[in-house]
């Protein structure tokens, strides 16, 4: 990694900027990276996950808000094949289709039908088949096997696409969208 940082998201054991690349402590074995604010994470041939950088709302996943300048291991997860960051939280898509979340939750960005935020993985309501996720700033989106999408979060904007702009604590379907193969989400 190289850049900002001042949170440690460079995971090399400072908050020194770095202008040229530098290895991130203890990671051999990645498969996938993620970059959220001022948090990075890894998902590695294991199919675990490690985090590290800012914490203040849990999105590093290991249990509390300590700001880690090397990885730690995300708690009570694993079969990850795909990790995703917001400005504030992360998300891992599972072996099994289903969808875990952690971090700021304020817009039922973590998909639970809650705005609580959580430092621990929590799984996503009444969403099953996964075969993709997205995260954006404050709203996270999947695609489903079965070529549909869904989206939750904050939706000011209509960004969950569903014709409304209320926002959504739980997974709300994507309106008139069929044949989905890969979904982004941005700001």
């Amino acid at each position: 990694c190289w850049g900002y940082n001042g949170y440690g998201q460079l995971g090399n054991g400072t908050t020194t900027d770095r202008m040229t690349t530098t290895p991130v402590t203890g990671i051999t074995a990645a498969v996938q990276m993620a970059g959220g604010q001022y948090h990075t994470c890894a998902r590695l041939t294991d199919s675990t996950v490690r985090c590290w950088g800012y914490n203040g709302y849990g999105q590093l996943g290991d249990g509390t808000t300590t700001q880690r300048t090397t990885p730690v291991t995300v708690s009570g997860l694993s079969g990850v094949t795909q990790i995703e960051a917001g400005v504030y939280h992360t998300c891992a898509l599972r072996n099994d289709g289903t969808v875990w979340c952690w971090g700021y939750n304020g817009y039922g960005t973590l998909g639970d039908g809650t705005t609580t935020t959580r430092y621990t993985p929590v799984q996503v309501s009444g969403l099953f088949n996964v075969v993709q996720i997205a995260a954006g700033r404050y709203h996270t989106c999947a695609v489903i096997a079965d070529g549909t999408a869904r989206c939750w979060g904050y939706d000011a904007y209509g960004g969950l696409g569903n014709g409304t702009s209320g926002g959504s604590y739980t997974p709300v379907t994507v309106t008139g969208l069929t044949g989905v193969t890969r979904i982004t989400a941005g700001y």
